[in-house]
């Protein structure tokens, strides 16, 4: 394995998911050639989505993860970086970089085609998590890094983000795809909500953990954490210390929904991270935080969703700075 270049203070350090992602595209000729498909790349995985668009925001972002000590698992690094994005904790591995190819549906649903068995960033392990990885004041994880083949890297890290006293943050973002074992898949994210003080799921996670007991589920499993529940064109709300927080879905033509998730939490963290909220503190308890945290995270979201690829709609973002701004402690 190996480690590249250090900077100190990180707000927000995002683990798992870096790889890229293939856009399918139609070139439609003259009408005497066969249509010719084409692949446009673009960086994914949510990690990496969530850590370009904090950066964006000014916000100082980690990628903690694996990329195949190849041509693709340089240019993530490179893509990364030049984003503003700390790459210290990105490991290289001796394994194929991980892509996915990215089809889509006329409403902009996303269909995945993942060639990730063996790929470095199902690869990382225990050894290549070290106690600095887990020193930033927000961690988001994800319940895919509770897979079998990166738990006890996962486990590492957030026993390292517990001694370091910083705020697990779980996007639940549930793939079952890639699970062999649905029980397991929810055995493993029963654990990783058990230790978050924020937990944002979507209708779909929910569906994919319980049928429709969303709030019990999280009633059983998270009752210590805020829950960030997203509900597609019905909005989105906040429930914890500060009561409910609820806003409405900023509506906008839909290109590609892929990224629409994770733009919302990166906005929902800018928020808290310029406001200086943390779990038990005045701030973290303030219900018009929360809800100017769902506003941005919604802007955030319907710019996303409006163009192809993850954070290429997530330019120009002077509107969403500003109410940033607001947010500022003091």
């Amino acid at each position: 394995m190996e480690h590249r270049g250090v900077e100190s203070g990180i707000d927000v350090a995002c683990f798992g998911e870096l790889l890229w992602d293939f856009y399918e595209a139609e070139s439609k000729g003259d009408g005497k050639e066969p249509i010719a498909r084409q692949f446009r790349r673009e960086l994914g995985g949510a990690s990496a989505n969530v850590a370009v668009t904090l950066a964006r925001l000014g916000v100082k972002s980690a990628a903690i993860g694996g990329v195949g000590n190849d041509k693709l698992g340089a240019a993530i690094e490179s893509a990364l970086t030049a984003e503003g994005v700390d790459v210290e904790h990105v490991v290289r591995l001796a394994a194929p970089t991980g892509i996915t190819f990215v089809t889509h549906s006329a409403t902009g649903d996303a269909s995945f085609i993942p060639y990730r068995g063996g790929t470095a960033d199902q690869k990382l392990g225990e050894g290549d998590i070290t106690a600095a990885m887990g020193k930033a004041p927000f961690t988001l994880v994800s319940s895919t890094s509770m897979m079998a083949s990166t738990r006890a890297a996962t486990e590492k890290l957030l026993a390292a983000v517990e001694k370091a006293k910083g705020t697990l943050i779980v996007d639940l973002n549930v793939r079952a795809h890639l699970w062999p074992d649905s029980d397991e898949m929810r055995s493993a994210t029963k654990a990783l909500v058990a230790r978050a003080a924020l937990v944002k799921g979507s209708e779909r996670d929910f569906n994919a953990l319980a049928g429709k007991r969303g709030m019990s589920w999280l009633e059983e499993n998270a009752k210590q954490a805020t829950w960030i529940l997203t509900r597609g064109e019905n909005g989105a709300a906040a429930v914890g210390a500060h009561g409910q927080a609820t806003a409405p879905t900023k509506r906008v033509r839909c290109i590609d929904r892929s990224g629409g998730g994770d733009a919302f939490v990166a906005g929902l963290l800018a928020v808290l991270v310029k406001a200086g909220a943390k779990p038990g503190g005045a701030e973290w308890k303030d219900a018009k935080l929360w809800t100017r945290a769902l506003e941005v995270g919604h802007l955030l979201g319907a710019k996303a969703v409006a163009a192809l690829g993850a954070t290429t709609g997530l330019t120009r973002l002077d509107d969403v700075k500003s109410r940033l701004s607001a947010s500022k402690k003091g």
